[in-house]
């Protein structure tokens, strides 16, 4: 029979393990988008290590956007790939793209999981990953 806290430091190492492999998955420009940051500014930090001639500032290094209105507010969700490839010219599945949200032209989440959840909280079809 297991003891408690053997159960608990299981559970709590293979949380820690989650949250290392998804932290490490993570783009590095990705990472420094806060919440807040303007879009502008967002795509200007996608840019810094993008390839040459990618033009900064620009949303060239953009895989895809999706915008919506939503109750008065526009949402704006730009999809990027760690490698800057663009929809029409590279074709990349849903999972390798990483979701940034914008209200308002703020930033307030990022990844899947926050893009998910807000989806379904405004019944807008999720995208098969």
């Amino acid at each position: 029979m297991n003891h408690v806290s053997v159960r608990r430091n299981a559970l709590t190492l293979a949380v820690m393990a989650a949250a290392i492999v998804t932290t490490a998955c993570e783009d590095k420009r990705v990472k420094a988008i806060h919440e807040g940051m303007p879009i502008d500014s967002a795509v200007s930090k996608i840019a810094e290590d993008a390839k040459p001639g990618a033009g900064a500032g620009t949303t060239q290094n953009v895989y895809t956007r999706s915008r919506y209105l939503i109750n008065g507010k526009n949402y704006e969700v730009l999809f990027f790939t760690p490698n800057n490839e663009r929809a029409g010219k590279d074709s990349v599945p849903w999972k390798k793209l990483t979701p940034i949200v914008f209200v308002d032209n703020r930033e307030v989440g990022k990844g899947w999981q926050y893009w998910d959840s807000v989806s379904a909280a405004n019944k807008i079809p999720l995208q098969k990953r």
